[in-house]
């Protein structure tokens, strides 16, 4: 019976800045991350803008 306090302890394979570590893992994910927000970004560019808003921007003028 586990009452949830017990941990798992892991160890990480390698670390940043340790011998062996060419910083490819951190480019790979700055690639990742850079990919999903131009992603999100031109679904965001590619929205129509709803008529009820149009109609408020037509108003302005």
């Amino acid at each position: 019976m586990s009452l949830g306090t017990e941990t798992k302890k892991t160890t990480p394979s390698s670390k940043p800045g340790q011998p062996g570590d060419s910083g490819q893992q951190g480019a790979d994910k700055d690639r990742d991350m850079g990919g999903a927000l131009r992603s999100v970004y031109q679904k965001a560019v590619d929205e129509k803008i709803p008529d009820e808003m149009l109609d408020l921007l037509s108003k302005l003028d």
